[in-house]
This record gives structure tokens, sequence and C-alpha cells, in this order.
């Protein structure tokens, strides 16, 4: 299975010129930062649709200066663009997932990137269907795709997002 992620979080604002009186200049988490994700839940060709919204959490904090600018544990929210099931004479499920936005405390985080896992095929696979397909027809499919939950992916920020100092 070939699981693939990237994850751009557009700017917040215009990037500051200056900060009011009494107050610390933002923080800048700058653009090619690392995110990891971790799928929350398992993602299958047998059991969900295209559509369907699904749920990664934030596995290791993204902190700039001593600000966390997107914590453990916030979730991503994603959904399902491609769901192919298995099929006949060998042909394997593929899954892509798009991600949307991160929900932080201020509101949604808009997010870009792509998930995408494929059923695995051996290099026997198909030898193997086609003389299952003469003997049990009905049998003879692909594997499903499966990103199962627990698996870890990361991403990169594709643009600067600036964070409020405390």
């Amino acid at each position: 299975m070939a699981i693939a992620v990237a994850i751009g979080c557009p700017a917040g604002g215009t990037e500051p010129t200056s900060p009011p009186a009494g107050q610390a200049a933002p923080v800048r988490i700058a653009a090619g930062t690392l995110i990891d994700l971790v799928t929350r839940d398992s993602i299958s060709t047998r059991k969900n649709v295209k559509g369907d919204l699904l749920y990664l959490k934030v596995a290791a904090p993204v902190v700039a200066d001593s600000v966390t600018a997107i914590p453990v544990g916030t979730i991503v929210v994603a959904q399902l663009t491609r769901a192919d099931k298995r099929g006949a004479f060998g042909k394997s499920g593929k899954l892509d997932v798009q991600l949307l936005y991160a929900e932080l405390p201020g509101g949604p985080l808009r997010v870009s990137g792509m998930l995408e896992a494929r059923g695995k095929r051996g290099a026997d696979d198909g030898l193997a269907t086609a003389a299952l397909f003469c003997i049990l027809p009905s049998v003879a499919t692909g594997r499903s795709a499966e990103i199962p939950a627990g698996s870890e992916v990361s991403g990169r920020l594709v643009r600067d997002l600036w964070i409020a100092k405390p």
C-alpha cells in the first residue's frame, strides 16, 4: 500500500508590518514546516464511499519561538475523493483523500494535500487470478485498498502562517 500526503496552510491574513503598541510581534511558521499527522480511523474501499468525511489528528505540535501554532490532537478534516472498489481479474481498490481544514480554537484553518492508497498486488497475482477465475469466477477479485487507523503521514506547510505571540 502506498500512502502519500502533502499539507499546506494558507496565511490567515496578510503579513504584519508592525505589532500594535504593547503587543509582541507575531510568530512566523515558515512555509515548508513539517506537520506530522496520524489517521484516527481506518479508511477502506470496503466500508467507505466517495464523499465521506474523514478525520486525522496532528501527532506532534507545530511550534515556533516557544509558541504552539498547531497543538497535538488537532483534528484535520479530509474528504474521500476516490473509492474504487476491488474488481474482477485482480483489479485492486484505490483510495484518494483530499485534506480540507484543521479545526483550531480560533476557527478552521484551510489545509491542502492528498493521501492515497492502492490495494497491494504481488508479481504472481495476475496469473493466480486468471487461474482462480477459471475455477471460481465469483471469487477472483483484486485486493481492497486500506489505510489503517494510526497510520503516520507527514505534510508540509506550503505558505507562511502567522500566530499572535501571547
